[in-house]
């Protein structure tokens, strides 16, 4: 394990794929984790899990509204069409100076194809920002990476991330933490948060990849940066 990072990262909805592995990537780099999900109990026999492949390291669980208050970057990882519900259900255990990191992609699958969902707002990252209160910044990172490759910790990285928000501090905090994963990772500021559309359709992109080419692990990287 590296060492030991000041920031608590919380997972909303983190017993899933997208949720594990980040919860893997993070707390092998020395933060402390908590597990999200509708469910207390769900949550901890996740964490446990978790423990049995990363022993010694931060890693625990609790009901998605309970673990808000004590987190400094908490990550939407539901899918997308729930993330708003959830959002508005952890609205009164928002404290100021937190900041939500948007993984979700707002996709649509249907005769073998993805597709984005189109919505009001250029993406969906500033469709839920909408959601949260004053004070409480989102950001979009992490949506261009599969699950599958952050749950592989034999598997390095090896690929560049984006991270795009209007809050430039908000930005420069989630840089710091994606950064400290290391494992070949990269990560670029990608400006302001309208700017999550492009990673929205990357997103789609990678998952057309997989399917044509039968991986799992397609990924990106910027040149000439």
């Amino acid at each position: 394990m590296n060492q030991p990072h000041d920031e608590t990262i919380a997972l909303l909805g983190g017993t899933g794929k997208e949720g594990q592995g980040l919860a893997l990537r993070f707390a092998a780099a020395g933060f402390r984790v908590v597990i999200g999900s509708r469910e207390a109990s769900k949550a901890r026999k996740a964490a446990v899990a978790l423990l049995d492949r990363l022993p010694g390291t931060l890693i625990s669980g609790g009901e998605n509204s309970a673990i808000v208050p004590e987190a400094d970057l908490v990550f939407l990882c539901v899918p997308f069409e729930r993330a708003g519900e959830l959002l508005d259900t952890c609205r009164p255990h928002w404290r100021e100076g937190c900041i939500v990191v948007d993984t979700t992609v707002p996709l649509r699958f249907e005769s073998g194809s993805v597709a984005l969902i189109e919505l009001a707002e250029p993406s969906g990252s500033q469709h839920l920002a909408a959601r949260l209160p004053p004070g409480v910044p989102l950001v979009a990172a992490f949506k261009t990476i599969s699950a599958y490759t952050l749950a592989d910790l034999e598997a390095r990285l090896d690929c560049d991330l984006m991270v795009c928000g209007d809050d430039p501090g908000a930005r420069s905090s989630v840089i710091g933490a994606a950064s400290a994963l290391g494992s070949g990772l990269r990560v670029l500021d990608g400006g302001p948060l309208r700017h999550a559309r492009a990673l929205e359709a990357m997103c789609a992109l990678a998952i057309g990849l997989n399917r044509r080419y039968k991986t799992k692990s397609a990924r990106f990287r910027v040149v000439g940066v």
